[in-house]
């Protein structure tokens, strides 16, 4: 097995954005990894105590799938981030309040009539915004994606299930995986503990090249396993340096 590809996705619900290689740290999420996300005016988020919160609380794809269009990049030592859609770029500089008002206006402007405003920009440091509660990077299987994809008749984008660590191998059979609970990963310099599966709403319907839903494959999910649930948690228990093209051990 190898590690084919690492998404890090710096907004919650705000497009994908790959990387190369990246250092993982014990007991945190993938670094940059839903830094910061975007509340909405029924948000119980608090800005003056901020941790992490239930996703209930921020703009997601599962309401508003246009934003998974954009192509992101990050620079999580600058926090400085760039939307890419359509041939055009916008830079938002999020340790400038300005520019975090600037991308909430952006946002709000795709979720106006879904969720209400006002919207804000939201980060709690050093806290990953994920939908569970484990501070962890996912891992997940293209062998699984390639099944699933046969199931619901469409190649299914990565993309759509925003995973971090994806890996893939003539050894890895489609859905070995969800086995895998309580063992230990290798890859690169980094070991990580698989903890349990993630189940799956109605964002991976949510297409990356066009914001629209279609090709929902969350009843193919259900009817191969009887609930929804696609991809792993996995803890870095010892942190290092991984990068695509990494050979990946299962102990």
């Amino acid at each position: 097995m190898r590690l084919v590809a690492i998404y890090r996705h710096p907004v919650k619900s705000l497009g994908s954005e790959p990387l190369s290689r990246v250092t993982l740290d014990a007991g945190v999420a993938l670094p940059g990894d839903r830094a910061h996300a975007i509340t909405h005016g029924d948000s119980a988020f608090d800005p003056d105590n901020p941790g992490w919160a239930a996703c209930g609380n921020f703009l997601r794809i599962t309401n508003v799938p246009a934003l998974a269009r954009p192509a992101v990049s990050y620079a999580p030592k600058t926090r400085i981030l760039t939307l890419s859609e359509d041939g055009t770029q916008r830079t938002y500089e999020l340790h400038d309040a300005a520019d975090r008002e600037a991308l909430a206006a952006w946002a709000g402007a795709a979720a106006e009539g879904i969720r209400p405003g006002p919207y804000r920009v939201a980060d709690a440091p050093g806290v990953s915004l994920t939908d569970a509660q484990d501070q962890a990077p996912s891992l997940m299987s293209l062998a699984s994606l390639r099944d699933l994809s046969a199931q619901v008749g469409v190649t299914l984008d990565p993309r759509r299930f925003r995973g971090n660590l994806w890996i893939d191998g003539d050894d890895l059979a489609p859905w070995a995986e969800l086995g895998w609970a309580g063992r230990v990963v290798t890859m690169g310099g980094a070991q990580l503990t698989i903890t349990a599966p993630i189940t799956r709403c109605l964002a991976t319907a949510a297409n990356p090249d066009t914001g629209q839903r279609d090709d929902n494959p969350v009843p193919a999910l259900k009817a191969l396993h009887g609930k929804p649930v696609f991809g792993m948690i996995a803890g870095v228990t010892q942190g290092g340096d991984v990068a695509v093209g990494d050979a990946v051990t299962l102990d």
